[in-house]
């Protein structure tokens, strides 16, 4: 058996559990529904469509991310199932990566799915100005929904107490998706009363850019070149805060909570 077994069986599992097809639908609501009204919400354009529906996708995939990868391991650990299926010939790193693979797209087919029905809705509502770059927008959806399953199979592989597993999810949540931006914006005033001169250093730039919610808003307004793009633009801007760089943060979301869990778990005893 390979790690590809080991997502298929959490693909397989997925797809017999009511919840995932409930939650998938309700992603389809939230998504076309707000294709429908976004019209009364704002402008009336394709690309001022695809921005605003970033910021839902924002704040609701990262929930899902990590609610499919906090207890991915610690559960098969605590019911002993874990020990079964390394009985089979695998590693224990193909279990962790066939379970980030299957976990992941768990949360990004019927994700993907959902908003391009949305796109589709969007474009007949707004038209198709800037439509050719709504798979950039789908691409970097699916990679920014990846980041958070990476998130929460990392932590589930760190501990096995279920309070710290729990608020460990809490917290990620809150903090990479919701507050990150504004902690770093708080930093940079709070220097800046000290030091009136100081605008906003490279090294700030970079701390925002390193919150995925961050890097994936940059990524979604470099293609749809809309309001927000232009925050980092200036005569002196470190190229690391181009798209590339944002790239580079997700994929890096996706990979480092796994390692660093990983480290821990392979030492572990189950």
């Amino acid at each position: 058996m390979s790690w590809r077994d080991v997502a298929y069986k959490n693909v397989h599992d997925a797809s017999r559990s009511r919840t995932v097809w409930i939650v998938s639908g309700l992603l389809a609501v939230l998504f076309v529904g707000y294709a429908l009204v976004h019209g009364f919400l704002g402008e009336a354009s394709f690309a001022a469509f695809a921005v605003g529906i970033e910021n839902i996708v924002g704040l609701v995939l990262p929930a899902l991310g990590i609610l499919l990868g906090y207890r991915s391991i610690s559960d098969d650990r605590e019911d002993g199932s874990l020990l079964l299926a390394l009985s089979f010939p695998h590693s224990r790193g193909d279990l962790i990566v066939g379970t980030l693979v299957g976990r992941a797209v768990v949360l990004v087919v019927p994700t993907v799915a959902t908003l391009a029905v949305a796109g589709v809705v969007g474009a007949v509502q707004y038209g198709t100005d800037g439509i050719l770059w709504y798979p950039w927008f789908l691409f970097a959806t699916a990679l920014y929904g990846m980041a958070f399953v990476g998130v929460g199979v990392g932590l589930s592989m760190s501990t096995t107490s279920d309070r710290r597993i729990t608020f460990g999810a809490v917290g990620g949540y809150l903090l990479l998706a919701v507050l990150w931006r504004g902690l770093v914006s708080f930093a940079i005033g709070f220097i800046h009363r000290f030091d009136p001169s100081i605008g906003m250093p490279d090294w700030g730039l970079l701390l925002q850019l390193i919150g995925p919610a961050e890097a994936y808003s940059r990524l979604v307004h470099a293609g749809f070149d809309v309001g927000g793009v232009d925050q980092y633009v200036g005569v002196s801007v470190p190229p690391y805060v181009d798209w590339w760089g944002a790239l580079l943060v997700l994929v890096a979301w996706i990979a480092v909570p796994v390692a660093l869990g990983f480290r821990r778990f392979r030492a572990a005893d189950l």
